[in-house]
């Protein structure tokens, strides 16, 4: 069976990723993967951060400083884990959603591959500015590049057809 991650940050121009590896799983026969990874920073900073801000409205707190450290985790595993039972129902096949720390997004979505057994990596690529990929980088080309199985980049964002 094919193990297939579609590795998320829980925005509207992450849906075609989801959708692609969704049709993929349901066209191999095989088992859909979805991380979401939690910067160590967003929790940090949580307190300063509006609870309708957090998460995409996910915290029902009125100031996410209310909320521990390991509940934000908490929060966006659960939040993992409904989008992942969705996107089951809509395609008709198994998804294990999950939410992790990651003190480096790279290192966190290609070691949960290795625990996985994963076999395919889907990732999408929002097309950053130039200046905002010198300045922070591109997640996707550093996911890419430090890759040992196979990656399909999907376009997303308002410019992906």
């Amino acid at each position: 069976m094919v193990r297939i991650l579609a590795a998320t940050d829980f925005t509207e121009d992450n849906k075609p990723v989801l959708d692609f590896t969704a049709n993929m799983v349901r066209q191999t026969g095989g088992k859909m993967y979805l991380l979401h990874a939690v910067d160590p920073c967003m929790m940090d900073a949580a307190g300063s951060m509006a609870a309708d801000d957090m998460l995409g409205g996910f915290c029902t707190s009125p100031m996410v400083e209310d909320i521990p450290e390991n509940t934000v985790l908490a929060m966006a595993d659960k939040r993992a884990k409904a989008l992942a039972e969705t996107i089951s129902q809509k395609w008709g096949i198994p998804i294990y959603g999950k939410a992790e720390e990651a003190d480096d997004i790279v290192e966190c979505v290609h070691d949960f591959c290795r625990r996985h057994n994963i076999d395919i990596l889907v990732i999408g690529n929002r097309h950053h500015s130039l200046l905002t990929s010198i300045l922070l980088g591109n997640t996707a080309e550093k996911l890419v590049r430090a890759a040992k199985i196979p990656v399909t980049v999907v376009p997303c964002g308002p410019k992906a057809k």
